[in-house]
């Protein structure tokens, strides 16, 4: 492994370490209550095993009674150490032989009994087994053992070690116990098994590639992709040279301890993730919540208010900028909104629009109750049961905050300037239509019963007073129509922008904001499990 590898193994290790501390601190009550105790004991074991260094690498070999594997042990170590044949089992305890000096931490750590441990060097050995500096060779217990004690100490112990190199046999290599109880379990620890088809000496050359493959199928249905899978014969020495190169590199690496702790830790953040489900999307996304937006806003009566503000806007225009006498008529009428003094027109505005029903309120309820529901819907029942809470609690003080949300909403517009220059140019032209109008009559009546001989001129004043006022009327009457149909579209949209905005803040903030925080929560611990 690089050293960049390593750094990044390392880290993981530690962020994920420290992600199931999180979990532990501030989710242990969405936890099952054996995951947090099997956690917290997997944390103290990362630990105690990083506070030990990785000067040496524990090796174990584990399998089932009858597959020779402390006999492998023996031909691996060179020395007659470990207990087989019939004097098997004697002691439910692991047998360990060091390379090197020390180690004794981890034996105690370990709980290798003092008897059971056996330090390899000796002046015979010259530099034969240099390579293997730094090993903790432990041959375990059989794990399907009759004696319960040898079966617990040798799950035990599997949990412990660096490395595990899986003895079987050409006869039970495919024991259903084997791969249902163990590595079944184990498809995260790959880089940390080695698995080893022992008695190839039973087996011809063509039964022996059989068998292995076989065995590296059944592991790739057990989730172990790319196992290693090695044949050796205890009896005629065939590859235990190469069981001893594995462990000569394994123990160079110094990679084994770290990344059993975090195959170990990965497998725990797994469960955690399991237990407390993947986060839900955002909530407050507006394609989710639109049906939640609609039902506020019926409730709200914002289409009511959107249209009771267009239409005050084209009566004022219209009694601002239309045709003078016809403005003037409008204006002598009642205005539909109430008096015409002593309220503002926001207030007037507002108290158009109408009350709100039973029917509308139950449709928001609904809609905020479905919205939460389909959200968390794949949550587990602790964290439902926690944003049911807040969701009741949140449904409590909806109606108000969308009633304080709206109040705040200015709905009257100011006055635009064109008005005043439409008003100007109506009047203007009114003018001089009734004056041209006015001077025709008089001087008409004028040449008829008087001596009065009007000049040419004095009848071009009038018709130029006329021909300028009458079509100047209808182009800026025709002009003003335009713009205050563009004004009151205008007028609506801006209002019906500002009460949807208010609606989304108040779904946001008063109703959703709670909800998204339990969830904010819950995301930020899967984020550190994950």
């Amino acid at each position: 492994m690089t050293a960049s590898a390593h750094a990044r193994t390392r880290e993981e290790l530690v962020r994920l370490t420290e992600g199931l501390r999180y979990a532990l601190d501030e989710g242990r009550s969405a936890l099952s209550a054996e995951l947090a105790v099997e956690t917290a004991l997997l944390l103290g074991r990362v630990e105690e095993r990083l506070g030990l260094g990785d000067n040496f690498t524990v090796v174990a070999f584990a399998g089932s009674t009858g597959s020779g594997k402390s006999s492998l042990f023996n031909a691996v170590s060179g020395l007659e150490i470990a207990d087989v044949g019939v004097r098997r089992p004697t002691t439910s305890k692991p047998t360990a032989c060091v390379w090197g000096t020390g180690g004794e931490e981890i034996l105690d750590w370990l709980e290798v009994p003092e008897k059971n441990r056996t330090w390899r060097e000796s002046a015979l050995d010259g530099d034969d087994e240099t390579d293997l500096h730094g090993l903790i060779l432990v041959d375990l217990p059989d794990h399907d053992s009759t004696a319960q004690a040898h079966r617990l100490e040798s799950d035990r112990m599997v949990g412990l070690v660096d490395v595990v190199f899986w003895v079987v046999d050409p006869q039970k290599y495919a024991d259903y116990s084997l791969h249902s109880g163990y590595l079944a379990s184990f498809a995260e620890h790959s880089t940390a098994m080695v698995f080893v088809l022992n008695q190839i000496d039973r087996l011809s050359p063509a039964d022996r590639d059989r068998a292995r493959a076989h065995l590296a199928s059944l592991l790739r249905e057990d989730g172990i992709e790319q196992a290693r899978v090695h044949g050796a014969s205890a009896v005629t020495r065939d590859g235990v040279p190469e069981l001893r190169r594995i462990l000569a590199e394994t123990i160079t690496a110094r990679e084994a301890a770290t990344e059993r702790l975090l195959a170990d830790v990965r497998t725990a953040a797994a469960r955690v993730r399991a237990e407390i489900g993947e986060p839900p999307e955002d909530l407050d996304d507006l394609a989710r919540a639109q049906p939640l937006v609609d039902a506020m806003m019926d409730a709200a009566g914002v289409d009511a208010l959107v249209s009771t503000v267009r239409e005050d806007y084209l009566r004022r225009a219209y009694r601002a900028t239309g045709y003078p006498v016809l403005a003037w008529a409008q204006r002598s009428q009642a205005d539909p909104l109430g008096a015409k003094h002593g309220s503002e027109r926001s207030e007037l505005l507002r108290a158009a629009a109408p009350e709100v029903t039973g029917a509308q309120s139950a449709r928001v309820s609904l809609a905020a109750h479905e919205l939460v529901e389909d959200a968390v819907a794949g949550l587990p029942a602790v964290w439902r049961g926690r944003i049911a809470k807040q969701e009741r609690s949140s449904a409590e003080v909806l109606s108000s905050a969308l009633d304080d949300a709206l109040t705040a909403v200015p709905l009257e517009r100011e006055r635009p300037g064109w008005w005043s220059t439409a008003r100007f140019f109506q009047i203007l032209f009114f003018v001089c239509t009734v004056a041209g109008l006015l001077w025709v009559l008089v001087q008409g009546a004028l040449v008829a019963f008087t001596d009065l001989e009007a000049h040419v001129l004095l009848w071009m004043v009038p018709a130029v007073l006329l021909v300028g006022g009458a079509p100047g009327s209808w182009l800026t009457s025709a002009w003003a129509a335009r713009a205050r149909v563009r004004g009151a579209e205008a007028a609506a949209s801006a209002v019906d922008e500002r009460l949807r905005s208010a609606v989304l803040s108040a779904a946001r903030g008063s109703f959703l904001s709670p909800i998204t925080a339990v969830l904010d929560r819950h995301r930020r611990l899967w984020d550190a499990v994950r």
